[in-house]
């Protein structure tokens, strides 16, 4: 397994970015032409709101039997993470679960603020039970011992056509998953601040009986 670097944000930003809708995230990536939306994974927990730094894994899958359990070091993994990450596999959208209750339940203790799986997950009664935020693109029984392998940690991986790199910013609740370039991402957040606000107006002129197409011009957003 190789093992690449992960370089952290302040918590200050992760905290900020906490509270700005994924709609709002959207269109600031968009004026910025940057691909950052995972749209169509399972949220499981649609309650919570996460934010935190990608803990990129890459893994393969294949048949029963395919790798040996040396290949899926799931615990050495877990113990290089650390508070307010996300557990953020690209496991080639395979419908095997890379995660369940145990592993979730590691994570949870560990103050992992939650894990993005573009494959599967399972033990979804245990991950409700104990309140981890989980998005998966399948939930699956499948277990990974023989047909995981995992190749690296904290390298570049590519997440339903959308690359993440350790260390940048997932955004993640019941609408989807936003993944913020860590290079950039205090002037996103920045920007969804001043873009917030303006919304703020615009639904105050609506209330106040303005209407739609003049709040527009005035405030310049849709």
């Amino acid at each position: 397994m190789h093992e690449g670097t992960i370089t952290r944000l302040p918590r200050e930003i992760l905290d900020g970015f906490r509270s700005i809708p994924k709609a709002t995230i959207s269109d600031v990536l968009d004026g910025m032409k940057i691909s950052g939306i995972i749209n169509g994974l399972r949220c499981l927990i649609p309650d919570i709101r996460i934010a935190g730094c990608a803990f990129t894994v890459k893994s393969t899958a294949g048949e029963r039997d395919t790798y040996t359990a040396a290949d899926f070091p799931i615990g050495r993994v877990i113990e290089q993470m650390e508070e307010g990450d996300v557990f953020t596999c690209d496991l080639g959208g395979r419908e095997v679960s890379h995660a369940g209750g145990l592993a979730c339940t590691a994570m949870k203790a560990r103050g992992v603020s939650g894990m993005v799986i573009d494959g599967g997950c399972r033990d979804v009664d245990h991950i409700l039970s104990i309140g981890f935020p989980s998005y998966a693109r399948h939930v699956c029984a499948t277990g990974a011992r023989t047909r995981v392998r995992i190749l690296a940690i904290n390298v570049p991986v590519e997440l339903k056509g959308i690359r993440v790199s350790p260390g940048d910013v997932i955004v993640a609740d019941i609408t989807s998953v936003a993944v913020v370039p860590s290079s950039v991402a205090h002037q996103v957040l920045e920007e969804c601040r001043r873009r917030e606000e303006l919304e703020a107006q615009f639904v105050g002129n609506l209330q106040h009986g303005g209407s739609f197409e003049e709040s527009h011009r005035q405030l310049g957003i849709l």
